[in-house]
C-alpha cells in the first residue's frame, strides 16, 4: 500500500422512489419537506463526499428504481456523479433488487468515474493513485438471490485494502472465512455493525428511515485507513426526519403527574438527544384500565391536537402522528374473581393465554362467516405466536371494554386502541 492513506463513503439504500410512511394526517407544513426528506439525505452523502475530499464511494444497492423514480431519480445521480468527478471522486456501485444495471436508462449515460458492477460476475477494481495501487474493491451488482455468497469473494493476497462491495442478507460466520479486510454490504435500512474489528463488516442502512420499523438515527460510514490497514469508522447521520416510538407505561403514569406533563417530558430530551432535524413520533400508552375513563377516546384526541399545536410546527418540529391504548401487563384481579359475565370472560382469555390460543379454532368459522379472499382468511387464523398472541390481547381488550360499557371505547373509528407491545 506505499504507506498511504485512503478515506472513502460507504452509503446505500436510499430508495427515492418510495414515500415517507406512518403519516396520519399529514401536517401541511412539513408536507414539502417530508416528500424532499430523503433527497436531501441522499444529496448530503455527496456533499460530504466532496468537503472531505474523500477517494471514493462506495454505493451498496437499491439507490432508486429510475422506472417509478421518473427521469427525476436518474437526472439526480447524474448531477452527484458529475460533481464528483470534477473533484476526482471515484464512484463503485454494487446495484441492488430496485436498481438492477438492467434497469438502468441506456439512453443515460454514466459519467467516467462511476463504475456499476455487473450482476453476472465478480469484478475486481483496482483504486489507484498517482499509479500506486491502495485498494482492490470486489464488486457485484445483486442477481436477484437474497443471500450474499461469501465464497465468490476470493482473492490472492497483496498490499492493497481489499473491499467486498455487495447488497443481500450477510452471514457473519461465511464471511469471515474470506481474505477482506472490509465488507460494505447494503439490503438493510438499520445501519449495523456485524464486525467491529478486522476484518470490518458493515451495513450501511438508508440515510433516511421511512417508517416506524425504520426508527433512530439514519446515515452512512465514513472509514479512514492508514498505511498500515488499520480503519477508523464512524457513523454519519443526515436524515432529516426521524422516527420515534414513546412509551408511557402504568409506572409512569402512577408516578401522579399529567399524562401531558409526562409528553412534554419526553419531547424535551427527544429534542436533546436529536438535534435540528423534525421527529415523528407514536405515542403508546399501557392504561389504568380502573381509571379509564380519564383518557378516553374524546381526551385522547384532545391531547393529540395539543401535542401538534405545541410542538407540531418550527424547525425542529415534533410532530406526534397518534396515540394507542396499549393492552396491560395484567387485568385487575378483583375482575377475574367476579362472579360475572366478565370474570367468565377473563378468566377464558387467561387460559387461551397460557395455551398460546391452540384450544381456538377459528378456521370453521372464518371458512363459514368470513367474506374475503383466501390471503385476508389465512391472516385471520395465522398461527405464528406472536400474531396469535398479539390478537388474544387485543380481543381481550376489546371484550373488557365491550362488557364495562364502553369506558374507553375501543370501537372509536378515529383511534388505534389495543395495539401490542413490540
Amino acid at each position: 500500500m506505499g504507506k498511504e492513506s485512503i478515506r472513502f463513503i460507504h452509503a446505500g439504500d436510499f430508495h427515492l422512489e418510495r414515500p415517507m410512511q406512518d403519516l396520519i394526517d399529514l401536517p401541511e407544513h412539513l408536507k414539502q419537506a417530508l416528500v424532499d426528506a430523503p433527497w436531501k439525505a441522499a444529496e448530503a452523502i455527496f456533499e460530504t463526499a466532496i468537503v472531505e475530499n474523500v477517494d471514493f464511494v462506495l454505493l451498496a444497492g437499491d439507490l432508486l428504481n429510475p422506472v417509478s423514480c421518473g427521469a427525476a431519480g436518474p437526472a439526480f445521480l447524474i448531477q452527484q456523479f458529475e460533481e464528483l468527478q470534477k473533484r476526482n471522486i471515484q464512484v463503485y456501485w454494487a446495484g441492488g433488487q430496485v436498481d438492477d444495471p438492467e434497469r438502468w436508462p441506456d439512453a443515460v449515460a454514466l459519467p467516467g468515474n462511476v463504475h456499476l458492477f455487473s450482476k453476472r460476475q465478480l469484478e475486481p477494481v483496482i483504486y489507484r493513485r498517482n499509479g500506486f495501487a491502495l485498494a482492490t474493491i470486489l464488486g457485484r451488482s445483486s442477481d436477484g438471490r437474497e443471500s450474499i455468497r461469501a465464497a465468490e469473494f476470493q482473492t490472492e493476497a497483496d498490499d492493497t485494502y481489499v473491499i467486498a462491495l455487495a447488497h443481500g442478507v450477510a452471514d457473519r460466520d461465511s464471511l469471515l472465512s474470506q481474505r477482506i479486510d472490509y465488507w460494505a454490504l447494503g439490503g438493510n435500512h438499520q445501519r449495523q455493525t456485524l464486525h467491529g474489528e478486522a476484518p470490518h463488516m458493515r451495513i450501511c442502512g438508508t440515510p433516511q428511515g421511512r417508517s416506524f420499523t425504520e426508527d433512530g438515527s439514519h446515515g452512512y460510514w465514513t472509514v479512514e485507513v492508514d498505511g498500515n490497514h488499520d480503519a477508523q469508522i464512524t457513523a454519519q447521520d443526515v436524515d432529516v426526519f426521524r422516527y420515534v416510538t414513546q412509551t408511557l407505561d402504568t409506572e409512569d403514569l402512577a408516578m401522579g403527574r399529567d399524562v401531558r406533563q409526562l409528553m412534554t417530558k419526553r419531547i424535551s430530551r427527544l429534542q436533546s438527544e436529536n438535534g435540528t432535524r423534525h421527529l415523528i413520533v407514536n405515542w403508546r400508552i399501557e392504561m389504568d384500565l380502573e381509571n379509564a375513563t380519564q383518557v378516553g377516546p374524546a381526551a385522547l384526541e384532545e391531547i393529540l391536537s395539543w401535542l401538534r399545536r405545541e410542538y407540531g410546527h418550527g424547525t425542529c418540529s415534533v410532530w406526534s402522528t397518534d396515540i394507542e391504548v396499549l393492552s396491560p401487563k395484567a387485568f385487575p384481579k378483583k375482575w377475574q374473581e367476579e362472579e360475572t359475565i366478565l370474570g367468565d370472560f377473563l378468566r377464558t382469555c387467561a387460559d387461551s393465554r397460557k395455551n398460546l390460543g391452540k384450544n381456538i379454532n377459528l378456521k370453521t368459522l372464518v371458512e363459514s362467516e368470513t367474506p374475503g379472499n383466501p390471503a385476508w382468511q389465512s391472516l385471520l387464523v395465522n398461527e405464528d405466536v406472536n400474531t396469535v398472541t398479539g390478537m388474544l390481547d387485543r380481543a381481550t381488550l376489546l371484550g373488557v371494554d365491550l362488557l364495562r360499557g364502553h369506558k374507553i371505547d375501543l370501537l372509536a373509528s378515529t383511534r388505534k386502541f389495543g395495539g401490542t407491545k413490540a
